[in-house]
């Protein structure tokens, strides 16, 4: 396996996540591959950027060097100015981002008011756009995306509809950001049906191609692939959980509160929603009144009131 190096994300005391030992700010992950570089999501914070440049600075062998973000949340993508200093070390740096991003890196940044330090690095962008889009099969399993050198950013969407993983076919590896996170998705841009039949193929991806090195945005990286297979099972097991439990809710067809979504999943004792209000993140809208609200717009339904959902419509 090509030399992999993992930069966890910077800590917040006293968060504790579904499998989950670090944080809030995503990790990265630096892939040598030949003399070619694969960064993959620059993370957010000085911090984390600090962490993250002393990094590179153990692969100077490199020639190339490619930052690729598995999507555009301010997390994962926050440190972009990092592209200054990697033009500077190495003789060829190269920004590659999926079109689809686009119009949502740019409005955040027109509208930023953050507290944090934080630069995209959009002049730096080479963006990816539908015409060079391309069409894979790895075996059996199919994925539209782009090739870049030795690196597939291949559409995973689900999370968000620009959500890529990439994977390294040649070091058996694959960084699939935020695709398995629990509760997902936690936006309103997100897709349960999308996220579900992403994690299918991602899944069939692993155990066709004997993918052994999983890399995610917020846990742990995991090693070898039946350990991998069996997490993609066991996080597809408690999104279809969540699916079950809100499609009881709505049983009736009548109208619906997101409140009553929420207080069935408080008195339900499977092991999964119970995990899933531990891991709640404690604001409003919290992940879970982002799930249900996804849930109910993807079956159709329609908000009448504020919290109220109703059959019909074509959603929000």
């Amino acid at each position: 396996m090509a030399k992999i190096e993992f930069v966890r994300g910077a800590e917040t005391p006293g968060v504790s996540w579904w499998e989950v030992e670090n944080s809030w700010c995503s990790n990265s992950y630096l892939v040598m591959s030949g003399h070619d570089l694969y960064i993959i999501d620059s993370g957010i914070g000085s911090l984390h950027r600090s962490r993250l440049l002393e990094a590179v600075s153990r692969f100077r062998d490199a020639d190339r060097v490619y930052l690729f973000n598995t999507h555009w949340h301010l997390d994962h993508s926050g440190n972009g100015m990092i592209m200054e200093e990697l033009g500077q070390r190495f003789t060829q740096a190269h920004y590659l981002i999926p079109e689809t991003a686009r119009a949502d890196m740019q409005g955040f940044m027109e509208r930023s008011q953050t507290a944090i330090e934080v630069d995209m690095g959009l002049s730096y962008v080479q963006w990816l756009g539908q015409e060079e889009r391309g069409e894979f099969h790895f075996g059996a399993v199919p994925f539209a995306g782009w090739r870049v050198e030795g690196a597939y950013l291949l559409e995973t969407p689900g999370h968000s509809p620009d959500s890529v993983s990439i994977y390294l076919e040649d070091e058996k590896t694959l960084l699939a950001g935020d695709l398995l996170w629990y509760v997902n998705p936690n936006g309103l841009e997100g897709s349960i049906d999308s996220l579900l039949q992403s994690t299918t193929r991602v899944k069939r991806l692993v155990e066709e191609q004997g993918i052994d090195y999983l890399g995610g945005g917020h846990f742990l990286p995991i090693e070898g692939r039946e350990r991998i297979t069996e997490h993609i099972s066991g996080y597809e097991d408690r999104e279809r959980a969540l699916v079950q439990l809100l499609e009881e809710a709505i049983g009736g067809g009548g109208r619906v509160s997101v409140d009553h979504c929420l207080e069935m999943m408080r008195e339900s004792e499977h092991p999964a929603i119970k995990e899933a209000l531990r891991v709640d993140f404690p604001y409003f809208p919290s992940y879970l009144h982002r799930f249900i609200r996804v849930f109910l717009r993807e079956k159709g339904w329609q908000e009448v009131e504020k919290g109220i959902w109703s059959p019909g419509g074509k959603g929000l």
